[in-house]
C-alpha cells in the first residue's frame, strides 16, 4: 500500500477518488471503495482513497471529546486488509475548513490529486461550513473536467448504515450488531503495559492494553475476543472496567489469552470484539470472582469456534 501526503502533491498520475473521514470503514464506505475501483477502470486511471488526519470533528470541536471508531493506525490496518493500493492522507486544519467548496476542489481534487472521477456518498458535504453538496460538485466537475458518481446509502435491516449509528450501537454494548454494520469485527490496536498483576494472582494472567484516549470503547464488561499477536490468533476474554471487587477506580482494558503463557509487556496486540458476555460486577469474595472468570473462559472458548 502506497501512502501519499502533501509532499507528494501534485500526484504524477490521474485518479478516480473517493474522499472522506471513513471512521470505522463500514459497509457504506466499502461500497464507495468498490464504486471507485469500478470508475477508475472505466476511466483508465488510478483508484485513490483520500482521507483526513486528524478527524475533522476533533479539530473543529475539540471540546466535544469525540471518540473514534478507528484510530489512524487502525484505519491503515483496514485499508491494507481491503487490498487498497493507493491512499492519500490530507492533514486537516482550521485553515482547511475555511476553504470555500470551489477552492477546495480546485486546490486538492484538481491540482493536487489529478482527479478525473470522484465517487461520493448521497450525503456528502465539503468546503467551508459544509456548503458544498453533490449537485454543486457535479457543476464543478463540468468546469474542471471530472465526472461525479453519487452512491446510494447501504442499508441493513432497513436501517441506513453510518458511523454515527455504529458509534451509538457500540456505546450500548451491542457488538454483534455493530459488527454487522461494519462488515468486519470492531477492533482495537494497543501496546501491552505494566499492570498490577491481579489477574496472574487469580490464575488468569492478563495483558493490560494502553488505548489512545480518543478511541471509542464498548461499555464496561466482559467480552469474547480474538487476539492477534505475531501473525497468530488466540481466543481471549477481555475485561473493560474498574475492577470493583478490588475497589479500583481507574478504567483498565485487559485481556486474558486462553492457553497462552508468554510475556507480552511492550508488545502490540490487535483485539477483535465478538460478543459481550456479561456486565462488570462486584463479587463477594475472591473465590467467587475466580469461579466466574473460569466460567467466562469456558463460555468464550465455546463461542469462538470459527
Amino acid at each position: 500500500m502506497k501512502i501519499y501526503t502533501p509532499k507528494d502533491f501534485p500526484l504524477p498520475f490521474e485518479t478516480a477518488v473517493t474522499i472522506g473521514s471513513f471512521d470505522g470503514i463500514h459497509l457504506g464506505h466499502k461500497n464507495l471503495f468498490r464504486e471507485t475501483f469500478a470508475l477508475s477502470t472505466e476511466l483508465g486511471v488510478t483508484p485513490l482513497l483520500v482521507s483526513f488526519d486528524p478527524h475533522p470533528r476533533t479539530v473543529l470541536f475539540p471540546e466535544a471529546n469525540f471518540k473514534l471508531l478507528t484510530t489512524f493506525e487502525e484505519k491503515l490496518d483496514l485499508f491494507f486488509r481491503l487490498n487498497i493500493e493507493h491512499v492519500a492522507i490530507i492533514p486537516f486544519s482550521v485553515n482547511m475548513a475555511k476553504l470555500t467548496p470551489d477552492l477546495f476542489v480546485e486546490e486538492y481534487l484538481v491540482d493536487s490529486l489529478k482527479a478525473k472521477g470522484v465517487v461520493i456518498g448521497f450525503n456528502f458535504r465539503f468546503g467551508r461550513k459544509r456548503e458544498g453538496d453533490p449537485e454543486f460538485l457535479k457543476r464543478l466537475g463540468e468546469r474542471f473536467g471530472f465526472v461525479v458518481k453519487t452512491v446510494d446509502p447501504v442499508t441493513v435491516d432497513h436501517t441506513t448504515v453510518s458511523s454515527t449509528l455504529i458509534r451509538q450501537t457500540i456505546e450500548k454494548g451491542d457488538i454483534e450488531k455493530a459488527n454487522l454494520f461494519l462488515g468486519h469485527r470492531y477492533f482495537l490496536i494497543g501496546k501491552v503495559i505494566k499492570g498490577q498483576g491481579l489477574g496472574k494472582k487469580l490464575g488468569f494472567p492478563t495483558a493490560n492494553i494502553e488505548i489512545p484516549k480518543n478511541k471509542l470503547l464498548p461499555p464496561s464488561g466482559v467480552y469474547a475476543v480474538w487476539v492477534y499477536y505475531q501473525n497468530q490468533r488466540f481466543k481471549g476474554a477481555m475485561n473493560i472496567g474498574v475492577k470493583p471487587t478490588f475497589e479500583q477506580k481507574e478504567l483498565t482494558v485487559e485481556v486474558h489469552l486462553l492457553g497462552f503463557n508468554q510475556e507480552l509487556y511492550g508488545k502490540q496486540l490487535k483485539v477483535e470484539f465478538v460478543k459481550k458476555i456479561r456486565p462488570e460486577r462486584k463479587f463477594g469474595s475472591i473465590e467467587e470472582l475466580k469461579a466466574q472468570i473460569s466460567k467466562d473462559c469456558r463460555l468464550i472458548d465455546t463461542i469462538l469456534t470459527d
